[in-house]
């Protein structure tokens, strides 16, 4: 489960290594973090959803081209995860 940054948040980007690399950046926005967070911290307390089993690779913020070329080769087993901070 990945969240918004605080409001106000900024980061930095090269936007001609975005363009040059044909990167896309998509978005989505939705479920209820309200209601689903402590489901999940139960889920995972309880040993029912294992989180570290649910990643299989960590990709630093400067690796996500890398992250999207693993991912359509086929390299990501089950789930990759591109740290932000």
């Amino acid at each position: 489960m990945i969240g918004l940054a605080q409001a106000g948040s900024v980061g930095e980007i090269d936007i001609n290594r975005l363009v040059r690399r044909k990167v896309q950046i998509i978005g989505s926005y939705g479920g209820r973090a309200r209601q689903d967070l402590p489901k999940l911290v139960r889920l995972a307390e309880t040993g029912i959803f294992n989180l570290t089993d649910a990643v299989s690779t960590k990709y630093r913020f400067e690796e996500a081209d890398k992250a999207f070329q693993d991912l359509n080769k086929g390299k990501i087993v089950s789930r990759g995860v591109i740290e932000i901070m």
